[in-house]
């Protein structure tokens, strides 16, 4: 992870500069590399892992459930002297099969116990590839502040939402209403979302809509990324970094 975080980050770094500075200088090479950065940035949010975490351990719930209620069947139907053919009749297929059920329990047992963190961390890095392909899709709106005032910064966050209702519920990349909100500076602001044609557009910001995006800025890092009681892992590590964060 510290790897693809390098890399993301040497190659990236330069042209979210130049995207702030010089927006329509952006070719679409460096339109890629942004691609990618703010897919490592978004996978790399505690709530994002979280998240992966908890959707794993759901899958490897049902995938027990299922085997489970297989294996009564079978020993019902052998119990009754049925024709069990059906069950019995082939190896497992192992080219369609991503995991073997006591794979993914071992892959549970090892995302509950201390480190899990880390484990489900690297799964998010699957899914950046995905991720970066859809916001190649999608227009990049500047916002630029006032003079007298300025965005929040906090790490780069990248936040998730839907535009119709600003909630993180049901948000995905690959939904038409997604809007993923960033601040890139304290003079500018980065909207991004499904739209013809696409490119980079640039807006001023009223002193209500600075007011605004700082707010979101404020409450996704409170409660996404430095929220000691809903990711304590994460905390734990922020503390063992020296690392400043709201719980002290």
């Amino acid at each position: 992870m510290d790897y693809l975080n390098s890399v993301a980050e040497t190659y990236g770094a330069p042209v979210l500069k130049k995207l702030f500075e010089h927006p329509y200088a952006i070719t679409w090479r460096d339109y890629v590399k942004l691609s990618y950065l703010f897919a490592n940035f978004f996978v790399r949010t505690p709530s994002i892992i979280e998240e992966t975490r908890a959707m794993e351990l759901e899958m490897t719930m049902q995938a027990n459930v299922m085997a489970r209620k297989m294996t009564e069947r079978l020993a019902q139907s052998l119990m009754n002297g049925s024709e069990v053919s059906d069950f019995l009749q082939a190896e497992p297929d192992n080219e369609s099969a991503s995991m073997t059920l006591d794979q993914m329990n071992e892959h549970a047992n090892r995302l509950q116990q201390k480190g899990g963190h880390r484990v489900a961390a690297l799964d998010t890095f699957y899914s950046l590839v995905d991720i970066a392909e859809c916001i190649q899709q999608m227009c990049f709106r500047l916002v630029e502040a006032p003079a007298h005032l300025f965005f929040l910064t906090s790490d780069k966050l990248l936040t998730l939402q839907r535009r119709a209702t600003g909630s993180r519920v049901g948000a995905g990349w690959k939904n038409n209403d997604a809007l993923g909100l960033i601040p890139l500076c304290p003079s500018h602001f980065l909207l991004m979302f499904y739209a013809e044609p696409t490119g980079i557009g640039i807006q001023q910001a009223t002193p209500d809509q600075v007011v605004g995006l700082n707010l979101e800025t404020i409450r996704f890092a409170d409660q996404e990324v430095y929220s000691p009681f809903q990711y304590q892992e994460a905390d734990d590590w922020m503390k063992a970094a020296g690392c400043w964060h709201p719980s002290g």
